[in-house]
């Protein structure tokens, strides 16, 4: 069944419907984290300045339009000002007093520079959430300090972990995990101060920094602060960088979630691969053997595994030893699967032509809701005349005077 077509969906209203958001970010951290409150509901307003989010330059593109801007930005109403003049700063402070949210992920400093800080806006909005995310905080001897994904990566542990596991080769990660992550904690923020906001009537400031994220959904943080001993031969917090990744006869590759040493994992590896005798082997008696061992006990595994004539085998093998393993596959090969069709993982996006592009769907599935993604990404200053006017209030007349003074600017399609 589609998303949305149960009784209760179709009918019911997405969860945060009435919620306006009004959106200062731009690139991934902040951008993703509004496009969860828009997939969610919100009307959200990106605000944009004249040279665009940057994202809007990046390829693929068709129709004047980038994928990358597209996935991250579908859904929001999108307005574009020169906030470096002061009658734009204005008008945004009455949108402000009209809005739920306020997110922002400039430097710190930025937007109180231009007047539109938290101090700034909320006399007028009192009921103002307002969250800011940046690469180290609003606060501390490194809010000055720029900072994008990877410098945060490299600053938090991940990239040397990720580096000392294979052997101190070090490599930036070519996912931007420090932006996802902390759009995820800021967006968990807002919606717990908009909870809230319902019992107290107030407002708030929220800071979120991405170094702060990246510690706290490091699942492996205790082990590297943990200044005790430990007993010898144990596998401290599972490592798994260690779990296989085996070849089967057709060439297909599987990655098995479990570390072939460790105590009962060992003995399920044992039966998938039914070599009772490995259980005997004085090589493999005990976890610090195991791990002594660990290189033979591997090439014992990938020689197993060319013996296995398809992914599927291995798996069902696996799965009745209560192991989970899962194919290796491009983002395209799991956008056509069955499954990935079944779930709607992948939405169609009006690509702003005669046609369409693919993006990943939103991952929530309400029994009351419809929360799939929805809407196209609009061009810079696309809804100005429709946010000034029917939001703020202003006159036609007005609205074009502010276009011709480029306050309001907006561009469309091009050839680029």
């Amino acid at each position: 069944m589609a998303r949305g077509t149960s009784p209760s969906s179709a009918q019911g209203k997405r969860p945060l419907e009435g919620v306006r958001v009004l959106d200062f970010t731009r690139v991934l951290s902040g951008p993703h984290a509004t496009r969860m409150l828009a997939d969610l509901g919100a009307e959200v307003i990106k605000v944009e300045p004249p040279m665009g989010d940057l994202t809007r330059f990046a390829t693929p593109r068709i129709n004047s339009q980038s994928s990358y801007f597209t996935q991250q930005n579908v859904g929001k109403k999108n307005i574009s000002l020169d906030m470096t003049k002061p009658e734009a700063v204005e008008i945004l402070k009455l949108l402000v007093a009209r809005c739920d949210v306020v997110i922002e992920n400039f430097r710190p400093g930025v937007m109180k520079k231009m007047g539109l800080d938290y101090e700034a806006l909320r006399s007028s909005n009192p009921r103002l959430i307002y969250a800011s995310i940046s690469g180290y905080g609003a606060t501390g001897p490194w809010v000055t300090r720029r900072a994008y994904a990877p410098v945060v990566n490299a600053e938090t542990g991940i990239t040397k972990h990720q580096g000392d596991v294979r052997g101190g080769q070090y490599a930036n990660d070519p996912h931007s995990h420090g932006d996802v992550y902390t759009a995820l904690e800021a967006s968990a923020a807002i919606l717990a101060a908009l909870y809230q906001r319902e019992h107290t009537q107030c407002g708030q400031y929220i800071d979120v920094s991405m170094a702060e994220t990246m510690l706290y959904v490091n699942e492996h943080a205790h082990n590297h602060l943990w200044d005790d001993d430990v007993p010898e031969g144990t596998i401290r917090s599972f490592q798994p960088a260690d779990y296989p990744v085996l070849t089967v006869a057709d060439g297909s590759m599987v990655v098995v979630s479990g570390h072939p040493a460790e105590k009962g994992t060992f003995d399920f590896f044992v039966g998938a691969m039914e070599k009772p005798e490995l259980l005997h082997d004085e090589r493999f008696k005990d976890i610090a053997h195991r791990l002594q061992h660990f290189n033979e006990l591997m090439s014992i595994m990938l020689e197993w595994a060319k013996t296995v004539p398809t992914a599927d085998e291995i798996e069902a093998r696996l799965a009745k030893n209560q192991l989970a393993c899962g194919r290796l596959r491009s983002v395209r090969e799991l956008a056509e699967t069955d499954w990935a069709e079944s779930r709607g993982a992948i939405v169609n996006i009006d690509n702003r032509g005669t046609g369409t592009l693919r993006i990943p769907n939103s991952p929530w599935h309400f029994s009351g809701s419809d929360t799939s993604t929805r809407g196209v990404a609009q061009y810079r200053g696309e809804d100005n005349h429709d946010v000034f006017s029917n939001i703020v209030g202003l006159d036609d007349e007005t609205i074009a005077n502010y276009e011709r003074e480029n306050i309001l600017l907006s561009r469309g399609p091009t050839t680029r």
